[in-house]
């Protein structure tokens, strides 16, 4: 489908998208690009890259896929200091977490240049960097693709066939009610789980360190808190908005535990009790 790949950013997603288009026989070579040389040619050592460079203007000209694998903060300006060396038929994309405002950015930047068409694979791990990327990261799992208006209807569609050739189910959405339907589901438990652990932390019981008390049930609850900070705090800003409004009513039903608790509410408590566990019951 492409010739050269370029992906910037290559971690988790990054490298994981690209062992699944060399596998699938999707593109011809992969270059990497990141600021950390070290990540770079390790990526490089275990196969996932070809090659990869560390300065903007070494931007491979033959490159007909640009893939964005960096904390969303970094994706407009990186895609600039790209801009001299991008041919114009450069399918460029990303696979942030946010998306009206990275669509926004882009399409202003870019406008008459190489189309861009943002893209969110729902796919991850709490694990970082090139070791924790798999080829099969995104079989079954749903890739959600933004287009607008404005959005070339052939890179729309090249970029759909990308992502279902590595085995994602592809919807396409509008990038607004994409954050809003992720500030619930992602974006808000994650700073719920990093505000237990840190609840954790402030907790003092004499001089035991608690953390060497935690069972399965806190470690599985909290495991998206190992999250890198960077990219999460882009997340959240970003998408400002859906965040402060789920923390809002997440702050509302931890109110009504607490009521419940404090007014030794029995049929209450298990009211919201069960409420949850209903719910849970249809996440798959």
């Amino acid at each position: 489908m492409f010739r050269t790949l370029v992906i910037a950013g290559v971690g988790l997603i990054g490298g994981s998208l690209a062992l699944a288009a060399r596998e699938r026989g999707l593109v011809e070579r992969v270059v990497g690009y990141g600021r950390n040389e070290k990540t770079l040619r390790r990526a490089r050592r275990i196969g996932i890259l070809d090659g990869y460079f560390l300065h903007a203007g070494k931007f491979p000209e033959d490159a007909d896929f640009l893939v964005l694998a960096t904390p969303v903060s970094a994706i407009a300006p990186l895609t600039r200091s790209f801009l001299p060396r991008l041919d114009r038929r450069c399918l460029i994309s990303d696979v942030g977490s946010v998306k009206r405002r990275v669509v926004a950015d882009m399409e202003r930047l870019l406008k008459g240049g190489p189309p861009f068409v943002g893209a969110h694979p729902i796919a991850g791990s709490d694990k970082w960097g090139p070791d924790a990327a798999r080829a099969d990261l995104f079989v079954r799992r749903r890739c959600i693709i933004t287009p607008t208006g404005k959005s070339d209807a052939a890179a729309v569609k090249k970029l759909r066939a990308f992502w279902r050739a590595v085995g994602s189910r592809v919807e396409l959405m509008d990038a607004a009610r994409h954050d809003r339907i992720l500030g619930v589901v992602s974006h808000l438990p994650h700073v719920a789980a990093s505000a237990l652990v840190n609840v954790l932390d402030r907790t003092r019981i004499d001089s035991l360190d608690l953390a060497e008390y935690c069972g399965s049930g806190f470690k599985d609850t909290t495991r998206i808190a190992a999250g890198r900070p960077e990219l999460w705090r882009d997340i959240c800003l970003l998408n400002r908005e859906p965040v402060l409004k789920g923390l809002r009513e997440f702050a509302r039903a931890i109110d009504r535990f607490a009521d419940c608790v404090e007014r030794s509410d029995g049929p209450g408590l298990e009211r919201e009790l069960e409420r949850a566990l209903e719910t849970r019951k249809r996440i798959e």
